[in-house]
């Protein structure tokens, strides 16, 4: 019976033991597992987080793209509209031109270019150019430039004279067209009209 009891003690100790060894493992493979979640957790979250960076930088640059887009569009309409506007404001302005060409004051205008011509080519002799519509006016500018020879030219639409000297190489240009043509620099200068 001393042996049995001895080896029941010996039992009770080996099963104690395994008991805390089993306890110990468990234990330890718990904080194992709880670690593991952990490390998982923390790289899932870091994983998630430089996803997300990347879809945050994406739609950054997605939505700077459309801005962009939508800027350049915006300032291409604003270009068409001022050149519209310019462009209404020039054909304003010339039909204004075309009707003072009917008037006794365009005469006055008339005379005041030839003696501009006349001075330009100093006496020589010279061609001066005018509208078509212009034609019957070829008196006045002969009187103040006898040696010259009048003709048409298409190019001059709205009115005025064109002069050109051979014997100098000097063209005089006091059309009003190329006038309203000059305005054209001035008025995008001054206008205010500015796509930016």
């Amino acid at each position: 019976m001393k042996q049995s009891k001895k080896m029941s003690s010996f039992l009770k100790a080996i099963n104690k033991y395994a008991q805390e060894q089993s306890e110990a493992i468990r234990l330890e493979a718990e904080e194992f597992k709880k670690q593991e979640i952990e490390k998982a957790t923390k790289e899932g979250i870091e994983d998630a987080y430089a996803l997300i960076q990347k879809e945050v930088s994406t739609k950054k640059a997605q939505i700077t793209s459309d801005i962009a887009k939508r800027e350049q569009e915006s300032r291409k309409q604003l270009f068409i509209k001022r050149n519209e506007i310019v462009k209404r404001v020039f054909d304003d302005a010339k039909e204004k031109l075309i009707e003072y060409t009917n008037t006794d004051e365009y005469l006055h205008y008339l005379k005041d270019s030839a003696n501009k011509i006349k001075e330009s080519f100093d006496g020589a002799a010279c061609v001066v150019y005018i509208k078509e519509s212009d034609a019957d006016k070829e008196g006045l500018i002969k009187e103040i430039i006898p040696q010259c020879t009048v003709k048409t030219d298409d190019s001059i639409i709205i009115g005025g004279l064109k002069g050109y000297c051979q014997s100098r190489s000097v063209i005089a240009d006091d059309t009003l067209d190329s006038k309203l043509e000059d305005q054209y620099e001035w008025f995008y200068e001054n206008c205010d009209l500015k796509v930016v």
